[in-house]
């Protein structure tokens, strides 16, 4: 009779009931991505106008930014590099120009 005491003692639970809402695990790769990326606004599209002025032999030259949409990243000075060494059909005269380079990922 003890046997049976102590038996139906071990298969009652008297402990409390806790309810524990399981959520998905991601992966530890996902979670060194997430932790190692910062959260940086993608670029889809920039744009530099610049103002140069063709020389009557078709040489560009003078070249400076004008407006550029993303100020501060190097797009402007890189627009103006991109021009150095460019040449135009030659003409009659000077003449100044405005010119936009779009810089697209």
């Amino acid at each position: 009779m003890l046997a049976l005491i102590f038996a139906a003692a071990l298969l009652s639970d008297t402990a409390p009931r806790v309810e524990v809402a399981l959520e998905p695990v991601q992966p530890a790769v996902q979670m060194r991505e997430a932790r190692a990326t910062p959260a940086v606004p993608v670029l889809t599209a920039v744009a530099v106008t610049l103002e140069c002025t063709a020389r009557a032999n078709g040489d560009v030259e003078n070249c400076h930014v004008l407006g550029e949409t993303h100020p501060g990243l190097g797009f402007g000075d890189a627009a103006v590099a991109l021009m150095r060494g460019e040449h135009v059909a030659p003409g009659p005269r000077d003449i100044q120009f405005a010119k936009t380079i779009q810089f697209v990922p």
